[in-house]
C-alpha cells in the first residue's frame, strides 16, 4: 500500500470519532439478552473467524497461517499473542472485531499468528526462553524477513526477540506492551507488589508447575463478565443492538471464560524480572544467555496503546520509544480512547488505529533511510 493511501488512511482516523453512549442501567431488553448471552456454555476449544491452518507445531505453539502461505517469507506478518490468561483467537474473534481481518484486507502478504498452548505439567519447565526459541523457529521458517505485531505479553516477547537476533524482524508493531513499568503504576504492578516474593519464588515449585488462566486474569483486574466491561471493549453501541450485536458479545464472553494456563517457571519469571524488578527497562534481562541491550533495537516501530488502559498505562507502553535504538523518524505512536482489550478487539479501534497501522506496515516508505515527520494521534 502507497504511502499516499497511509496518509488517507491517517486522516480518516483523524476525522472518525468514536463515542459510546453511556449505559442506561434500567434492565431493558438488550440487558437481559445479554444476560442469556452470558449463560452460554463456552466452547471448550478456541475459533477463529477466518479459516485458516496450522503451519508448524512447535512445543509452546501451534503457527496459523491465515489467507495462505509464503515461501520466502516475503510480505509475511506475524502477530505474537500474548502467552497467558487467554487464547490467541482474540486475534481474530469475529467479522469486525479481528486484527487479522485488517491486517489481510491491507494486502500486505499473508497473516501468521502464534497460537500458544495452554500449559500442561509436561511444560512445567518452559520458560521465556522456551517461548523465545520457539518464536525464533517461527520467524526463521517465516523467512527470517518479517513484520512482527505484538500484542500485550507477545509484544515484549517480540521486543526481546529484536534486540537478541537483529535483522530477522522487518518492522515491529507493539500494542499494548509494557516496556518500563516504572513510570507508572499499573493493575499488574500494583498486584505484584502485594505478593510476598517467596510466594513467586514458590511458583513453580507446586504440584503441577501450572499457574491457572484465572489467577492471571485476577492479576490484570480485567473487567470481564460485566455488561459494561463487554460493550466497552467491543465498542459496540447499546442504544441500536441488533443480533449481530448480541452475537459479538457471546463470543466475546466465551473467549473470556477459556482461560489459558502458563508454566509457573514463566510465570514466575514475568512477575519477578519484568513487573517486580523492571529489568527489560534497566538493561538486565538476560535472554539465550544474552543480556538484551534494547539499543540493538533500530527497525521501525509502531506503538499503540490506550488512553484509559490501566492494564498496560500509555506511559509504560510509549517508554519504549526512549529505549530502543531507532531514530526518532522512523517510529510512530497511536493513543486511541479505549482500555487495554479494546485494542485488540473493539470495533472502532480496528477501523481507525490498526488501518493507519496497516498502511504503515504496507509503505516502503517505512522502511526507507529518509522517513516523513513522526506521527502522534491521539483521539480525543
Amino acid at each position: 500500500m502507497s504511502s499516499n493511501n497511509g496518509n488517507k488512511a491517517e486522516g480518516a482516523a483523524r476525522s472518525r470519532g468514536f463515542t459510546l453512549p453511556p449505559v442506561k442501567e434500567d434492565g431493558g431488553d438488550w440487558l437481559r439478552q445479554f444476560s442469556d448471552c452470558l449463560n452460554q456454555r463456552a466452547p471448550e476449544e478456541s475459533a477463529f473467524a477466518t479459516p485458516n491452518e496450522i503451519y508448524r507445531v512447535l512445543p509452546t505453539m501451534r503457527l496459523r497461517a491465515f489467507g495462505g502461505r509464503s515461501r520466502s517469507g516475503a510480505g509475511a506478518t506475524l502477530i505474537v499473542a500474548p502467552l497467558a490468561a487467554q487464547d490467541a483467537s482474540m486475534a481474530d474473534l469475529m467479522r469486525g472485531h479481528s486484527l487479522v481481518e485488517v491486517l489481510r484486507a491491507a494486502g500486505n502478504g499473508p497473516v501468521y499468528l502464534t497460537d500458544w498452548k495452554s500449559a500442561t505439567t509436561d511444560m512445567r519447565a518452559c520458560s521465556i526462553d522456551s517461548y523465545l526459541s520457539d518464536l525464533n523457529v517461527a520467524i526463521d521458517d517465516l523467512g527470517g524477513d518479517v513484520d512482527v505485531v505484538g500484542l500485550c505479553q507477545g509484544g515484549w516477547l517480540a521486543l526481546i526477540h529484536a534486540a537478541r537476533f537483529p535483522g530477522k524482524i522487518r518492522r515491529l508493531v507493539l500494542a499494548g506492551t509494557p516496556v518500563d513499568v516504572s513510570v507508572r503504576p499499573s493493575s499488574m504492578t500494583r498486584y505484584v507488589a502485594s505478593l510476598p516474593s517467596g510466594k513467586i519464588r514458590d511458583l513453580d515449585a507446586s504440584v503441577t508447575g501450572v499457574v491457572a488462566g484465572s489467577d492471571v486474569l485476577t492479576a490484570l483486574g480485567a473487567g470481564h463478565g460485566h455488561d459494561r466491561a463487554a460493550i466497552e471493549t467491543l465498542q459496540r453501541n447499546p442504544a441500536s443492538f441488533t443480533d449481530r450485536d448480541m452475537r459479538a458479545i457471546s463470543t466475546y464472553e466465551s473467549w473470556c471464560r477459556r482461560g489459558m494456563d502458563l508454566p509457573a517457571l514463566t510465570c514466575q519469571q514475568m512477575l519477578t524480572w519484568l513487573f517486580r524488578e523492571n529489568r527489560l527497562a534497566q538493561g538486565t534481562f538476560e535472554a539465550l544467555g544474552q543480556i538484551i541491550d534494547l539499543k540493538r533495537v533500530r527497525i521501525p516501530i509502531f506503538v499503540l496503546c490506550g488512553k484509559f488502559d490501566d492494564v498496560t498505562p500509555k506511559e509504560q507502553a510509549l517508554s519504549v520509544l526512549s529505549l530502543v535504538g531507532t531514530g526518532k523518524g522512523r517510529v510512530r505512536s497511536l493513543v486511541a480512547t479505549c482500555g487495554h482489550f479494546a485494542l485488540f478487539v473493539g470495533a472502532g479501534t480496528l477501523t481507525r488505529e490498526w488501518s493507519v497501522i496497516a498502511s504503515w506496515l504496507g509503505s516502503p516508505a517505512s522502511l526507507g533511510k529518509k522517513a516523513s515527520a513522526p506521527l502522534s494521534l491521539v483521539a480525543k
